[in-house]
């Protein structure tokens, strides 16, 4: 009897260390302005509610069933409980947070971002979130003292925390996700070459960003254009091909950006400048919009005085150039030599782009 009786706890002390159950727990200053929480997973665009619970005395607590493995959802913080949670919503601010068997809480570290933290991957979040917040800070003071030096190192510092945490954590479900989020700030090589050290099942997970880097490689310095055909103010088709083989244009500058896009308005005035001072010289301009609003694109044209050649299929982000160009982020242009056909340079910002036109044509 005794031999079965101390059996009986061992089981039970077996089945306490395996449950499958997590605990969620927030209690914060922070949280006095938040009457509700979500938890939500997000897959293709479409949210799913795991739970919703009242913020209580700034605390908050979700009790669930952990999946088998881990899995990504996020906790949204609100003011005003939604009507409708699975669309959008009066949301105050939200975190990932890993779903895995334990104990999560969630508070403000001292550099006052908000993490989850308790478990093993949202404690290797936490130490991730932690560090960027550190370098934003770091940025911020940089930038509020004009210390351009300063914020150019910080920057370089921002991409080796996300390829060590990434290079860290192929193994397991935070590198995927991490990898997912910040793929954006590597080089094409450099996402393929991280994408290898992946294993195979993970490498699945990855498939459409390595073929968008692979894709990407195609529009790289030294490589030759793609063609584009779209449609211009009247309606007419109007090439890239047509423009880079006009007489007398030498460069010609592909220019991605959106009426709606307030860096890209940004670049407008760097653009008319060297526009005005190069066009005669042989530079062109050939900017494809991804406005899906005809008048507000039309209206961005005339009032920005960009005298240059325009084309958009009006369809938004739904772009076949988008593609073809591996364009994620707007503004984003390409210099195309018109003699050789190739792609001699990119992402030329503000003075960059004179800079470069100058020593061209100059």
């Amino acid at each position: 009897m005794k031999r079965i009786f101390t059996l009986l706890l061992a089981a039970a002390a077996v089945a306490g260390c395996t449950s499958n159950k997590y605990t969620i727990k927030g209690s914060d200053e922070a949280l006095a302005e938040m009457n509700y929480v979500l938890l939500q997973t997000i897959e293709n665009g479409e949210r799913n509610t795991l739970d919703s619970v009242a913020v209580v005395d700034k605390s908050f607590e979700i009790k669930g069933e952990a999946p088998e493995a881990p899995a990504m959802a996020y906790l949204f913080f609100g003011a005003v409980a939604p009507e409708d949670p699975t669309k959008a919503m009066p949301m105050m601010f939200q975190i990932p947070v890993f779903l895995e068997a334990g104990n999560i809480t969630v508070g403000k570290t001292e550099n006052t971002s908000f993490v989850a933290k308790g478990t093993p991957m949202n404690d290797k979040q936490a130490e991730f979130s932690t560090k960027m917040t550190d370098l934003s800070n770091e940025f911020q003071k940089a930038a509020e003292s004009g210390d351009e030096q300063k914020m150019n190192e910080i920057q370089d510092q921002f991409l080796v925390v996300i390829k060590d945490a990434i290079s860290a954590n192929t193994d397991n479900l935070f590198g995927v996700s991490l990898f997912q989020q910040m793929y954006y700030n590597l080089k094409p090589q450099e996402i393929i070459d991280i994408v290898a050290k992946f294993p195979a099942e993970k490498q699945e997970m990855l498939a459409s960003i390595k073929a968008e880097a692979e894709n990407a490689l195609k529009t790289q310095p030294g490589q030759p254009y793609i063609d584009i055909v779209q449609k211009d103010a009247d309606g007419k088709e109007v090439s890239l091909k047509s423009v880079i083989e006009t007489e007398g244009n030498k460069y010609v500058l592909i220019d991605f950006w959106a009426s709606w896009c307030g860096p890209c308005m940004g670049e407008v005035p760097f653009l008319v400048d060297t526009y005005a001072k190069y066009h005669d010289k042989g530079f062109e301009i050939y900017g494809v919009s991804f406005d899906s609003d005809r008048d507000a694109w039309l209206n961005a044209i005339e009032s920005k005085k960009m005298t240059w050649v325009h084309v958009s299929d009006v369809n938004g982000w739904d772009n076949q150039a988008r593609n073809d160009y591996a364009v994620n982020g707007i503004p984003a242009n390409y210099l195309i030599d018109c003699a050789t056909g190739k792609i001699v340079a990119t992402a030329l910002r503000g003075e960059a782009l004179q800079a470069k036109i100058a020593e061209l044509l100059d």
